[in-house]
């Protein structure tokens, strides 16, 4: 696969994921504000559920950039990332959180690349 076919596909999911996150989120808050009294106004509703989506969005991205410079993971570093799953997960995380940005840049200059 092209660097320009891998940005393509990077580029599709994350907006994609980050869609779906802020649509089910925005609702999921607004249906437990109908349950009962809420603190938040209507603003601050529509503003977590577009923020909130940025936290799978910046765990997808950790994933991406830092697994897409391993070509093959040995066997040894196989058993290290199951044991240290949630620390690797928040690890990634915050990882992804710093290259949200400069890896849509990466990957939006990929694509307009000839």
């Amino acid at each position: 696969m092209t660097e320009k076919q891998i940005a393509k596909r990077y580029l599709i999911s994350l907006f994609a994921l980050y869609a779906a996150g802020a649509v089910l989120l925005t609702a999921f808050i607004f249906a437990l504000a109908a349950r009962g009294k809420t603190v938040i106004d209507t603003h601050q509703m529509v503003a977590l559920g577009m923020l909130l989506p940025l936290v799978p969005c910046s765990s997808y991205c950790g994933f991406c950039t830092a697994f897409l410079k391993i070509g093959e993971l040995t066997k040894t570093q196989m058993i290290l990332i199951v044991v240290l799953f949630p620390l690797l997960l928040v690890l990634l995380t915050i990882y992804g959180f710093v290259m949200l940005i400069p890896s849509i840049f990466r990957g939006i200059k990929a694509l307009t690349n000839h």
